[in-house]
């Protein structure tokens, strides 16, 4: 899944291109994730300290404070490898855009659905191309090699370490629940009880003492990490701010 944020300080712009790269991405069989931002702030206090959770960023340039050149600068300074494309109405800056490596300077009243899809399809090559994250682990002398999207959650025993993952497939290995930890840093994964670490994208539903996942495997919630799930997952769910995977006109259909 590649996950797109849309950054504009006019909301209007913001619901015609969320649309516009929504209908792209499903032409194309493309899944994506897409949050919205209506300042270079807010953006900027998302991802200063998770640039791994953006693959492509689209930039309006005018807006109030920060503007869209300076948080792109902001962004590279902080070792964000996304993708980056400038949707602006002036073009005055478009020789800056090399200075960030942006891979596409647009204007937003003279570039055609055919270019904006083109270009789209261009920053979703190259971020697809990126290796894709797999999570490694060792047991008995074997290498085992998983791609960290497929899994929804690891159980401790022990220090003997159970990986779930795909349709029903398990993996194991030695380590500590810390050591764990500070592998999958930063990867959406959450302590729910002192034995399981869940992957969030996997959770659909909170129960009384236990989760829910989309594989309709329950979890269990230890009461000391209650408070601390809740608000990590409200944090996840906010990144996807305005918008998920669907189209925003098919929740609305559906709400």
């Amino acid at each position: 899944m590649l996950r797109v944020a849309l950054c504009d300080d006019n909301n209007n712009a913001i619901e015609r291109y969320a649309q516009l790269i929504f209908r792209i991405a499903k032409k194309n069989q493309i899944e994506i994730e897409l949050s919205s931002f209506n300042s270079g702030e807010s953006l900027l206090f998302q991802y200063t300290d998770a640039t791994e959770q953006v693959d492509i960023i689209y930039l309006d340039i005018l807006m109030d404070k920060t503007d869209g050149m300076a948080t792109a600068r902001k962004l590279r300074d902080c070792k964000c490898q996304a993708q980056i494309v400038f949707l602006t109405g002036c073009e005055e800056y478009v020789y800056e855009a090399f200075d960030v490596n942006a891979i596409h300077y647009l204007l937003k009243e003279e570039t055609s659905i055919d270019k904006f899809e083109e270009v789209f399809l261009k920053a979703a090559n190259l971020a697809l191309k990126k290796e894709h994250e797999q999570f490694t682990f060792e047991f008995d002398g074997e290498t085992g090699v998983i791609p960290m999207e497929q899994i929804s959650y690891f159980e401790i025993w022990q220090r003997i370490v159970t990986v779930h993952y795909g349709e029903g497939k398990t993996g194991k290995f030695y380590a500590s629940m810390e050591q764990l930890e500070d592998k999958l840093s930063g990867k959406d994964f959450v302590r729910t009880h002192r034995s399981f670490l869940v992957h969030l994208p996997y959770i659909v539903k909170f129960q009384r003492q236990s989760l829910r996942l989309r594989n309709g495997e329950e979890i269990p919630i230890g009461i000391t990490y209650m408070q601390s799930l809740k608000r990590t997952f409200s944090d996840y769910i906010s990144r996807l701010n305005l918008y998920t995977s669907r189209n925003p006109a098919e929740q609305e259909e559906q709400s």
